[in-house]
């Protein structure tokens, strides 16, 4: 065989690998989504003030959530970080830093690294945002 050919089968199947694990990451939110209700930003923000989280942690924690579900489907607190809205522990880290740069927060440097606690759900994530500007 052609080197070219190998290395466009190659090319093919992984194309076809990632529709799949799209499609299938697709498919998960939507049926955990239909286990539970879609909250709006403002029915989000009351959830989670319930936790005692502000409504500013809150709807801005909504806003970077929700270009990480698929359409039709609304971020939930109780929506696991990492298997819901991410597959990889890295992006999970950036969803943190995002949102210490969005609330204003001070940056973790390398002398001051910031050591996160396990962070199960989005509720959790608010939460410790929440106690980190109350000081």
């Amino acid at each position: 065989m052609n080197g070219w050919l190998i290395a466009g089968w190659f090319l093919f199947l992984f194309v076809l690998l990632t529709i799949w694990h799209n499609w299938h990451w697709a498919e998960i939110q939507r049926r955990l989504a239909s286990q539970r209700l879609n909250l709006e930003r403002a029915e989000y923000a009351t959830e989670l003030a319930r936790s005692g989280v502000s409504e500013n942690v809150a709807t801005t924690l909504y806003d970077v959530l929700k270009p990480s579900c698929v359409k039709g489907v609304l971020p939930h607190p109780d929506d696991g970080l990492c298997g819901f809205y991410f597959d990889d522990p890295e992006d999970m880290e950036d969803l943190v830093e995002e949102m210490f740069d969005k609330l204003e927060l001070p940056a973790p440097t390398r002398y001051e690294p910031e050591i996160t606690p396990h962070l199960e759900s989005a509720r959790d994530l608010a939460g410790y945002l929440q106690g980190k500007i109350d000081g």
